[in-house]
């Protein structure tokens, strides 16, 4: 729809957090990829991201930040660059820096909108996670889009709605988490090898430090290390630092339950077009989904379900449960380790 200073996109895919993916940036890969037309679907985005590979724990706090997908890889921009790889289109990003303005920020929304190409946002509404424009009103001052966060009692000050369920907003700019802007109607590129795809997912699961970050297979260390220090779950501690450690704890099994089987999945498409190394590749999916059967059949049970209120707080504060928890991110490890050991000698030999 175009009207003077309007212009908005209808027909783009929901955006929200769900049984079919909790991870922001490919759900925005999937959604505008379908809206244009392009073979790209959430699986494809999580592992060619690298998203589907990704555990990340910051050594020095209980940091509700873990879990965030730029954190795959040690560049930051890579996991940006790989996700609009599996779009088959080259990263164009604006970042906001202390000299952009808001009319750069403008601009830049209006060309892809006005072009019938769907914008991928950092921030927008709440944390800096991916979101998706859809339209803009007098000329980008009002944004309209999917954000997962869009419905949380925190930002209902600040959000409107369209009939549709778009987000409809006038404050983006005052947001500091509105960070960047991703471009999708870019040059076409040819799609990921598959030993590109294997080895940016090898280098997002290979165990590392990165600053006081613990990366890949070494964030299962971290975590554990996390869990087992009891002076951080006192007897008398106050409900927010139970919500904190539950968080961060929560986190990271959606990222591994989420990750892993995605993960899973399109190592199996892999083994059904690449039958020489169909074994291996199988063999390496077999691995992760051993990690999310573990967090669904003996984590989340001792835990009394999924969700995160204060019964699964109450739960994962008890010293027992936090060392049954972990040996149970010791299995993990393992499993990834192994998985990890697949990704390298299948790169190898491609």
């Amino acid at each position: 729809m175009e009207i003077n200073d309007t212009t908005i996109l209808y027909g783009v895919p929901k955006v929200a957090y769900g049984v079919d993916g909790c991870t922001p940036f490919p759900m925005c890969i999937q959604s505008c990829a379908k809206y244009l037309g392009i073979p790209a679907d959430y699986t494809r985005a999580m592992a060619e991201s690298g998203a589907a590979f990704r555990l990340n724990w910051n050594t020095s706090c209980w940091d509700g930040g873990n879990v965030d997908a730029v954190f795959a890889f040690d560049d930051p921009d890579k996991i940006f660059r790989c996700g609009m790889r599996a779009m088959e289109r080259e990263l164009k990003i604006l970042k906001r820096t202390p000299d952009t303005k808001k009319e750069d920020f403008m601009d830049f929304i209006r060309n892809e909108i006005n072009a019938g190409n769907p914008v991928i946002a950092l921030g927008i509404i709440g944390p800096p996670e991916a979101c998706v424009i859809t339209g803009y009103r007098e000329n980008g001052n009002i944004l309209t889009g999917w954000n997962v966060f869009q419905e949380y009692p925190e930002n209902q000050a600040s959000v409107q709605f369209e009939k549709n369920g778009y987000f409809s907003t006038g404050d983006w700019w005052e947001n500091p988490d509105t960070t960047a802007l991703i471009a999708t109607g870019t040059q076409s590129l040819p799609p990921l090898t598959t030993k590109e795809a294997l080895q940016n997912a090898a280098e997002a699961l290979k165990g590392r430090m990165c600053g006081t970050f613990a990366r890949g297979t070494h964030a299962y260390d971290a975590w554990r290390d996390a869990l087992l220090c009891d002076r951080d779950f006192p007897r008398d501690a106050v409900f927010p630092v139970l919500v904190e450690r539950m968080m961060c704890h929560g986190d990271a099994m959606d990222c591994l339950s989420d990750g892993r089987l995605h993960a899973a999945k399109y190592l199996r498409r892999l083994a059904e077009s690449l039958p020489a190394q169909a074994e291996k590749l199988n063999r390496a999916a077999q691995e992760f989904e051993s990690v999310t059967k573990i967090i669904w059949e003996e984590m989340i049970p001792v835990l009394g379900g999924w969700e995160r209120g204060e019964k699964q707080m109450r739960q994962l504060a008890e010293p027992e449960n936090r060392r049954l928890f972990a040996d149970l991110i010791q299995r993990m490890k393992s499993h990834d380790e192994q998985a990890y050991t697949y990704l390298c000698e299948l790169a190898a030999a491609e």
